[in-house]
C-alpha cells in the first residue's frame, strides 16, 4: 500500500540515498559529471540527519512509502521570494523519487501530498523552482497543474551555473 506520512530520523539514510541517485539521473547532461559522480548518500547523510533531528516550525518533509519502502521524498514551506514573501504563500522547496519508481505514481502522490499539506497549513498559493532545461520535471509538474509565471533565476550547482524557472499553482482551486 502506498500512503504519504511524515519524514523520521529513521529514514535520513534512505532519503540520502534517493537524494544522490535521483540527482545523478535527473541532471545527467545539465550538470557536471565531476558534480554528479561526487554526490553519493553518505556526502548528503549529514545534512538530513540534521534536517529530521529538527524540522524548522515551517518546514515540511514528507516522504511516499509502499511496503515499507521509501521511495521519495518531498520538502515544503513558506516561500522566501523577494516577490511572494506574503503569508499565504508556500513553497515546494525539492522533490525527488528513486529512479528505479519513476512513472510509478509515487511522484504523483507526493505533489498532492505536498498540496494538501499546503493547504492544511493555510496555504493559498505555492511556488517551485526547476531547471529550465529539465523538461520531464517541466512536464511532470505541468501536467499536475502547475504553471510558469515567468520569473527566472540564476543559480550556482557545484561549479555549474544554470537557469531555473519559477512555477505557482492556485491551492484554492484545486481539491
Amino acid at each position: 500500500m502506498t500512503e504519504v506520512r511524515d519524514a523520521r530520523p529513521a529514514d535520513a539514510t534512505r532519503l540520502a540515498q534517493i537524494q544522490a541517485v535521483s540527482w545523478q539521473a535527473a541532471y545527467r547532461g545539465l550538470l557536471s559529471e565531476v558534480f554528479l559522480n561526487g554526490l553519493t548518500a553518505t556526502t548528503r547523510l549529514d545534512w538530513w540527519n540534521s534536517r529530521l533531528a529538527r524540522v524548522p516550525p515551517r518546514w515540511a518533509i514528507l516522504v511516499v512509502e509502499n511496503d515499507e519502502d521509501v521511495s521519495g521524498f518531498v520538502t515544503i514551506g513558506h516561500c522566501d521570494d523577494d516577490d511572494r514573501r506574503v503569508p499565504e504563500a508556500g513553497e515546494l522547496y525539492a522533490m525527488y523519487v528513486e529512479p528505479d519508481h519513476w512513472d510509478g505514481g509515487f511522484g504523483r502522490c507526493l505533489l498532492l501530498g505536498a498540496e494538501d499539506r499546503f493547504r492544511a497549513s493555510g496555504y493559498e498559493n505555492a511556488s517551485l523552482w526547476v531547471l529550465r532545461d529539465n523538461q520531464r520535471a517541466r512536464r511532470f509538474y505541468e501536467i499536475g497543474g502547475w504553471r510558469t509565471d515567468g520569473a527566472q533565476k540564476r543559480m550556482v550547482i557545484g561549479s555549474d551555473a544554470v537557469t531555473a524557472v519559477r512555477y505557482v499553482r492556485d491551492l484554492r482551486a484545486s481539491t
